[in-house]
């Protein structure tokens, strides 16, 4: 089956997209499925370099020129390549599936959201209705797209996570672990949406003794200017750290060199860097901005309302943990991803997604 991949910019700094979706078609590849990828912003990154080693070949000219498909998955909204790779759908009468990747939650939908619903009623309603099927990461994504009356089908497969090397299988990492200061950190765009904001404001209240917080991650719009400047007024200047983005083996180290991890996000359809700090062996805390309810069940992490005094609640008992006891909650979280979101068990259910969808149009 030979599928084309479609994604605006496999450039990291664009946020999780540019990691899943490379991911994603390398899984396939394991899986017998012959896949595409095109990208309107190649690069040159890690990212890139791995799908071509895995086989898969990456395009950036005409979209046309590539020639026939069984399938075209597209992933996100609202760009102009979005609404070309529709069109070239209902021209080529090439089924379509697509993952919005985010870009149907509430959050994502009130920002700047006069120009997104002219956008709707213009292109992007009919070209949604114009799919095969739908693809969400988790329930609560599929919950949102219904509400917005899409009576087409939904298939909900996570992103898959590769696991690191833990740092429990690092005897040097975990003797710098017990040591001071211990280290919570931040991964992910420095956007408006992480709730970085409410992140200072629980910071200041709890205070932790023994604590730095560490932000690292390319930054939006002059976001983290704010940020720096919020993080002075609150006096944190001494335990808050910003840092660019890591790639590779640096953002490898920073996850085993990390105690916690925290995403205080108003909104996320999946929430990679989540999944990639369990998979490191990391506990976690997030908001309920995430679909990730989980962190209760396996009991490695917190998972809390997003705001400043819910954030406090959840960081001041998690700093007041021991090192072994937050060790054991990571431990938890990392079994949690190898047992339900390996990249080879995701390749396969998407596959099996690609098989029905074919087999519902013959």
């Amino acid at each position: 089956m030979r599928v084309l991949h479609t994604l605006a910019s496999l450039d990291p700094a664009t946020g999780g997209p540019a990691r899943s979706v490379p991911a994603l078609v390398r899984a396939l590849k394991q899986a017998g499925i012959d896949p595409v990828l095109w990208t309107a912003r190649p690069s040159e990154g890690e990212w890139t370099q791995a799908i071509k080693e895995a086989g898969v070949p990456v395009h950036s000219g005409e979209l046309a020129a590539l020639g026939r498909f069984d399938l075209i998955h597209d992933h996100g909204l609202w760009l102009p390549n979005n609404h070309a790779v529709a069109r070239l759908a209902r021209v080529a009468k090439t089924p379509r599936i697509v993952s919005p990747r985010g870009m149907l939650e509430p959050w994502a939908l009130n920002h700047r959201k006069w120009k997104k619903r002219l956008a709707w009623w213009l292109y992007q309603r009919a070209d949604l209705h114009a799919a095969a099927a739908l693809h969400a990461t988790a329930e609560s994504e599929a919950e949102h797209i219904k509400e917005l009356g899409l009576r087409i089908p939904v298939y909900v497969i996570p992103n898959g996570v590769e696991l690191p090397r833990a740092a429990s299988e690092s005897p040097e990492v975990e003797s710098q672990r017990s040591e001071n200061p211990r280290t919570a950190l931040f991964l992910s765009r420095i956007h408006p949406k992480k709730g970085l904001r409410m992140l200072i404001e629980a910071w200041a209240a709890v205070r932790p003794a023994g604590w730095r917080m560490r932000v690292v991650g390319p930054d939006e719009n002059g976001h983290r200017a704010e940020l720096e400047q919020r993080v002075t007024q609150a006096g944190l200047t001494g335990c808050w750290e910003f840092c660019d983005a890591l790639e590779g083996t640096a953002k490898d180290a920073a996850f085993r060199h990390a105690d916690l991890f925290i995403l205080p996000t108003h909104s996320e359809n999946f929430g990679i860097a989540v999944a990639e700090a369990l998979a490191a062996g990391v506990p976690v805390i997030t908001t309920t901005g995430a679909p990730w309810e989980g962190l209760l069940e396996t009991n490695s992490g917190w998972w809390v309302d997003p705001t400043p005094h819910d954030l406090a609640a959840a960081l001041r008992d998690a700093c007041t943990r021991d090192a072994a006891t937050l060790q054991e909650m990571g431990g938890r979280g990392r079994e949690w991803m190898r047992r339900d979101f390996s990249c080879e068990g995701v390749g396969t259910k998407m596959a099996e997604s690609y098989q029905n969808i074919l087999g519902e149009r013959h």
